[in-house]
């Protein structure tokens, strides 16, 4: 999509109706989509369009609107944004909105697709507008939340994205996923990772990616008070998981290197954490450690293991279940089991 013009006048307005619900005063206008385009951002992460959260829109779901509106259709459902500097003014007796006339004077919250299809349409079709006048940043996230995963479904992970900007109070579940999104945002970013750009946001994973919700479905209980990796810090646990793929990947690397690898699907990666704790168990009672090494020699003890077998069992919890089940009976088979000891561990 293109890139926003630079906007000659500083300010905008609009003639609008205004009104409140409960505490909260909104405005509602039309507005030519091209202009809305100019001046709002979908991303409060990224000032590119086509960076940030902008990845959840569909650039052919924009198009095929485009064409919608070219071709005489309507687009009559109200677009919702959230302006932080607008004001309301009135003149001979009309009340407009006023808003600076610059590209990131306003963030929508819904109607995204729609927008973008305004857009990209050869005609400049007029927007019905709701907008938020001066909504802090914790409840234009809530109302994205809210609107975005709970009415429509848009993938959790946004959410999980969003939750360490929320600044009320947090229950033990919500921290458990913020850490656990946190852990995967370090290692996807990580060159030296074996998650490195395997962990997907805001768009669905291809084949040899993770979503960031799976990643943190397995990842949550593991963090909590009670999980197998409480006891460690945050780069404790990433060199945890980094030397557990690197394990992996040492001693299986027919079933690892494939681009498909179950290892990097929602099966393998879900049994694979659900043997992690007792690989970890093993490797520090034997090695007193979970260095790569360590990792390494626990699973040459089971290096005849079929993992093919993993991409044939469905999906779902009890696959997973049934999986890491296999798994750690051979490995019991070759270890006495250990315990696992809290504090400092070796990684290097």
């Amino acid at each position: 999509m293109a890139k926003k013009r630079a906007i000659a006048t500083k300010r905008l307005k609009f003639p609008c109706i205004v009104f409140t619900q409960g505490t909260t005063t909104l405005a509602t206008f039309s507005c030519p989509g091209k202009t809305l385009w100019q001046i709002a951002d979908v991303s409060r992460r990224d000032s590119d369009k086509n960076e940030g959260y902008q990845r959840v829109l569909s650039p052919a779901r924009a198009k095929a609107i485009g064409s919608f509106i070219d071709k005489g259709n309507l687009l009559p459902t109200a677009v919702l944004i959230s302006f932080d500097s607008a004001r309301i003014a009135t003149e001979d007796g009309q009340t407009f909105i006023v808003v600076p006339n610059k590209p990131d004077a306003g963030w929508i919250i819904d109607g995204q697709h729609r927008l973008a299809g305004a857009h990209e349409a050869k005609t400049d079709i007029t927007l019905p507008v709701v907008a938020f006048l001066n909504l802090p940043l914790e409840q234009q996230i809530n109302c994205f939340i809210t609107i975005n995963k709970e009415q429509k479904g848009v993938p959790s992970s946004l959410y999980l994205d969003l939750l360490k900007d929320l600044p009320e109070k947090r229950n033990a579940a919500e921290v458990a996923k913020e850490r656990a999104a946190d852990l995967a945002q370090k290692l996807k970013a990580d060159p030296e990772s074996p998650f490195y750009r395997r962990i997907v946001v805001t768009v669905s994973p291809k084949v040899g990616q993770l979503s960031l919700t799976n990643f943190v479905r397995k990842l949550q209980p593991m963090v909590r008070s009670n999980g197998a990796l409480h006891v460690y810090r945050d780069d404790e646990r990433e060199g945890i998981l980094n030397n557990y793929y690197l394990g992996l990947s040492e001693v299986f690397p027919t079933i690892y290197e494939p681009y498909g690898s179950v290892f990097f699907k929602t099966v393998g990666f879900g049994a694979l954490m659900n043997v992690l704790p007792y690989v970890l168990n093993l490797c520090i009672a034997h090695y007193q450690g979970f260095r790569i090494e360590d990792v390494i020699a626990v699973l040459k003890r089971v290096d005849f293991f079929d993992f093919d077998r993993w991409n044939k069992i469905g999906t779902g919890n009890d696959a997973e279940t049934s999986a890491a089940d296999d798994l750690k009976a051979e490995l019991s088979t070759a270890f006495e089991a250990g315990n696992r000891r809290s504090g400092t561990i070796k990684l290097r």
